[in-house]
């Protein structure tokens, strides 16, 4: 009678141990990683000289490239995110609406959260001559950093499906995990460089995105709302919301001045506040319509 292989049993299920372990990580890290850093932006916080003194070495780098940090602060809004997670994304039901879920939940928290708080941005404390400001000259509820926070809630949700699939090897996994997650790097510190936030914010504003990120999931009505996204009119739903997206992003300046609706109450509700960012905003209005073309070709496909 042959004998079980147990070197083989034992390395299936260290095997299948390490697997579970992994998908344990990759579900909690976001809840963890964002609890440390709140922590540390409350810390940071609290030392006013050393938040100062950090905001100025960042903020010293704002005039060299003020393109950049504008295009980097006009991809955190939590719009531009909608249009660059989802326009491509009508095979991801499930992350299109976990991201509708922190862009409502995580959006009253943060505003609530800013009124608590009600700390003074950098102008306000430092003035003009003491720091740089690029685009909008905001003076008030620094605390915390929306922007920071879209950046990092959308990092956690690229990382959680940056895991090799078919087709896609681990390196190429693993480079655009680098590329995302420089990219919230660059969004969080161009809050810095624009003069729009303190570093402490952005640290604060960083973990509550990971930690609406990591709650998502489980969240109510999060598994309902993947149901309805991947039903035809669920899809067509979503390509008209992408026209509607196109169409806000594409309120810029110069559009606002050939319709002669300049400095109107329009332009200020809808502009950016980075008039330097036009060419990107221009960028990901066709990158909307791009989308909404493709949700609404899906919709035939799928069952109702």
């Amino acid at each position: 009678m042959p004998v079980p292989d147990n070197s083989v049993r034992h390395g299936a299920s260290r095997g299948l141990s390490g697997s579970t372990g992994a998908a344990a990580v990759l579900r909690t890290w976001p809840v963890i990683g964002g609890a440390v850093l709140i922590v540390a932006g409350l810390l940071l916080w609290r030392d006013a000289a050393l938040n100062r003194s950090l905001f100025l070495a960042v903020n010293g780098l704002g005039p060299a490239a003020p393109t950049l940090w504008s295009c980097l602060s006009v991809a955190g809004l939590g719009l531009a995110a909608w249009i660059y997670l989802t326009a491509l994304a009508e095979d991801r039901p499930e992350r299109v609406a976990r991201l509708l879920w922190i862009l409502v939940v995580g959006g009253i928290v943060i505003h609530v959260i800013k009124r608590q708080f009600s700390s003074a941005r950098p102008l306000a404390a430092l003035g003009d001559a003491g720091m740089s400001v690029i685009g909008e000259a905001l003076r008030t509820n620094s605390m915390p950093s929306g922007h920071s926070a879209m950046a990092f809630a959308m990092l956690a949700l690229v990382l959680a499906g940056a895991r090799p699939r078919e087709g896609r090897s681990a390196a190429l996994a693993t480079a655009l995990a680098i590329g995302w997650t420089a990219f919230a790097l660059g969004i969080a510190l161009s809050r810095l460089a624009v003069g729009a936030h303190w570093p402490a914010d952005a640290l604060f504003g960083a973990g509550l995105g990971l930690l609406f990120a990591g709650l998502a999931p489980h969240a109510w009505p999060v598994e309902a709302l993947t149901r309805v996204l991947s039903r035809p009119a669920g899809r067509r739903a979503m390509a008209a919301g992408l026209i509607v997206c196109a169409l806000a992003m594409a309120a810029t300046p110069t559009v606002f001045a050939a319709l002669g609706l300049a400095d109107s109450k329009l332009e200020h509700r809808l502009a950016s506040g980075y008039p330097l960012a036009e060419p990107l905003q221009w960028a990901l209005a066709l990158v909307a319509i791009a989308g909404a073309v493709r949700w609404w070709r899906a919709a035939p496909a799928m069952r109702a």
